[in-house]
């Protein structure tokens, strides 16, 4: 720009020193003119009274030939023949020419007899003759070319001076300008730097201040509006759903990370492309068309890498953009679908493990009550197993109703030290009976260990563990109940010599009703429900549980519990 400026104001300075030589080369030779018309008119009038005097035309012709050597004096008759010529001897009638057709009258023109152009005056003399005197116009151009060379040099110096000016003051002038660019560019990177003001430009000086002024409310604009949009990113890229929007043709003008991850979005083959390259479920498509072709919000359910989504489509007819788009959110509907199928596991299996005792429980009473028992020892046998049908029911429902409190957090951890040593060995009592039954010896290998817990929890936890090694070991086997502590870790091990768990049921056995051995199960009156409540002890004190276990060998598992 400075360049450009530059060349501007040298072509505006040559174009007007061009304009000022012509203009004055014109002037100047209209000047000389007159002045040579006023020598013409002079050197007449001079020659006329040298020949009125008495002097006759040879002398006359020498003695001026000797003053202007351009200078012709021509002296003719009444008649028009020449008496005397200075510079020609021709003796042609010159009568006819127009300087004496036109005495006293300036007159130009091409001399024949010459052979260039002459200025020509001429005069009647007291005698009859006529007198003429003539300079060729050429002679002025002496003077006018070497004023046409000076000037010329004056104006290509002035030209060569006033481009250096330009260039230099181009700079000086565009240096502020320069300087306030580079503050503008800042700003809208969101940077306020306060330009100060120049001493020596008033009007300069006006316009920084102005600009000062402007960029400091663009600058807390833009910072406001960054602030803004890194909030609102944070927000979208952070929420626990997806947000996908669509313009008025189902291009893709916007989407969160949930959508980008969920979908392997790439900004390069998606963005401000329809929404089929993207979404390629036909349930997608078909919610998305309606809302765009029907205007109607419309909600459906989709499967993706194992996990289930719901999606919810809905047309805005005024966007920030004053027009129609379509707002897509995506939910994780995963967990509300796995407690939706847990629930109806549950109620199955709760269902179908009523179902059983009491099936037996009316069974046997609808003998006695009709009298259809045998004999005294029959109905008592019955009534026996009304009881433990009874007692089965209600040992399942009071563990649905403890695993219902754990799984929704009803149940929250106590402030009370616990001693983990003191808890087995109250559980080992009392569970002993049953272990003696069938010859089962229960050894432990204690620590004291005290945590901060509930202490029915940890009751149960035990209680739990230990009665499950019980029931699914050997006769005249072993329990092993080991309490230890590492750097990291309280431990709980539970090892029992049984019949073991196969590989295929080890995942599955926390699960609510899952028996490894059926038969064994109802056998011993369990519910299915013990190591169920087990693991949600477990979550509840962030423990960790670990099951190792080999078909017909025994079940080691083992509790721990951080020390954090």
């Amino acid at each position: 720009m400075r360049r450009k400026i530059s060349l501007q104001y040298l072509f505006i300075i040559v174009l007007s020193l061009v304009a000022f030589i012509v203009g004055s080369t014109f002037v100047v030779r209209s000047n000389l003119r007159d002045i040579t018309e006023l020598n013409l008119t002079n050197y007449l009038k001079i020659v006329a009274a040298d020949y009125e005097s008495g002097l006759d035309s040879a002398s006359m012709i020498e003695k001026y030939a000797a003053v202007d050597q351009y200078l012709r004096i021509t002296l003719i008759d009444e008649n028009g023949n020449v008496l005397a010529d200075s510079l020609s001897d021709t003796t042609e009638n010159h009568l006819a020419r127009p300087e004496f057709a036109s005495l006293g009258i300036t007159v130009i023109r091409y001399s024949e007899t010459l052979d260039r152009e002459m200025m020509y005056l001429a005069m009647a003399l007291t005698d009859g003759n006529f007198l003429r005197v003539a300079i060729p116009t050429n002679s002025i151009l002496p003077f006018l070319n070497a004023f046409i060379g000076i000037s010329i040099l004056i104006a290509l110096v002035i030209a060569v001076v006033s481009g250096f000016g330009s260039f230099f003051l181009a700079k000086q002038v565009l240096e502020p300008l320069k300087q306030t660019a580079e503050t503008l560019n800042d700003i809208s990177l969101g940077k306020y730097i306060e330009k100060l003001p120049l001493e020596k430009t008033e009007e300069m000086n006006r316009i920084i201040n102005e600009i000062n002024d402007i960029s400091k409310l663009i600058s807390r604009s833009i910072r406001s509006l960054n602030a803004e949009k890194q909030k609102n990113d944070l927000i979208l890229d952070h929420m626990d759903q997806g947000l996908c929007v669509l313009d008025s043709a189902g291009r893709i003008i916007m989407v969160n990370r949930f959508v980008k991850e969920l979908f392997e979005f790439n900004e390069q083959e998606n963005e401000n492309k329809d929404y089929l390259f993207l979404f390629r479920d036909k349930m997608i498509q078909n919610t998305i068309r309606m809302a765009l072709e029907e205007h109607k919000s419309s909600t459906a359910m989709f499967f993706v890498s194992d996990r289930y989504y719901s999606i919810t489509a809905s047309a805005v007819e005024n966007d920030w953009n004053q027009s129609r788009s379509i707002i897509l959110i995506f939910t994780d509907i995963t967990l509300i679908k796995d407690l939706e199928i847990q629930k109806r596991d549950f109620f199955l299996n709760a269902s179908h493990e009523l179902k059983s005792p009491l099936t037996a429980i009316i069974g046997a009473s609808d003998l006695i009550a009709n009298g259809l028992t045998k004999d005294e020892s029959e109905t008592v046998d019955l009534a026996k197993r009304i009881v433990q049908e009874a007692n089965r029911m209600n040992n399942l429902v009071v563990d649905m109703l403890n695993l219902s409190k754990y799984e929704n957090h009803l149940l929250s951890k106590g402030d009370q030290i616990v001693d983990l040593s003191a808890v087995v060995m109250d559980v080992v009592e009392k569970l002993e009976p049953t272990a003696a039954e069938r010859g089962i010896r229960i050894e432990t290998k204690l620590k004291t260990i005290e945590i901060q817990a509930e202490y029915e929890h940890m009751i149960q936890l035990i209680r739990n563990l230990v009665d499950n090694s019980i029931k699914y070991g050997v006769d005249n086997g072993h329990v092993i109940v080991n309490l230890y502590s590492t750097a990291e870790s309280f431990n709980l091990e539970i090892i029992d010599d049984g019949i073991g768990i196969p590989k295929a049921d080890q995942s599955r056995v926390f699960e609510r009703f899952y028996r490894v051995d059926k038969a064994r199960s109802k056998k011993t009156g369990g519910t299915g429900l013990g190591l169920s409540i087990v693991k949600h002890i477990c979550l509840l004190y962030r423990a960790k549980i670990e099951l190792s276990s080999e078909l017909g060998k025994g079940t080691k598992i083992t509790i721990s519990f951080p020390k954090e």
